[in-house]
């Protein structure tokens, strides 16, 4: 069984994967639930992750199924122009990090570790840490004489 992505139409992500799993065929469409501001209320809605795509899974590529589907355009194909296969590890990763299961504060610092800082406005800058929590680390920039309070994952050992 292989894992295929298609090309949906506009905000029809949700619906292409309901509509696979109405013909039990496992479909994922990563998404996140947020709040949506209106002039006159607040409202939970849900949103593609990954805009336009939509996962599934299934041992013989159908393509008369694929045309079926009515919120969907066109199999997402590779370089040789043949339908791109995706790999059950990297859904898993998709998965894993949509849920929140990656592992990525276990990462462990020292106070006095030099590190560097590898996302936002200080990117490329190379600091010292000297404060250690649970997500977050304070670290020193001395060529710009501040301290930062900075995500574990927004850092990389210099």
């Amino acid at each position: 069984m292989n894992w295929f992505a298609i090309k949906t139409r506009p905000k029809s992500e949700l619906k292409a994967r309901d509509f696979f799993s109405s013909f039990n065929i496992e479909s994922y469409a990563p998404y996140y639930n947020t709040k949506r501001v209106w002039s006159d209320r607040i409202k939970k809605v849900k949103v593609s992750a990954l805009p336009g795509y939509v996962f599934f899974r299934t041992s013989k590529l159908n393509y008369s199924l694929i045309n079926l589907n009515p919120y969907t355009k066109n199999i997402v194909r590779n370089t040789s122009g043949g339908p791109a296969v995706i790999t059950n590890n990297e859904i898993s990763v998709l998965k894993n990090h949509f849920n929140g299961d990656l592992n990525i504060h276990k990462l462990s610092f020292k106070i006095g570790e030099k590190v560097k800082v590898n996302s936002g406005p200080m990117i490329f800058k190379n600091g010292v840490i000297e404060k250690v929590t649970n997500k977050n680390v304070t670290i020193i920039l001395k060529s710009l004489n501040v301290k930062f309070v900075l995500s574990k994952n927004n850092l990389v050992a210099a």
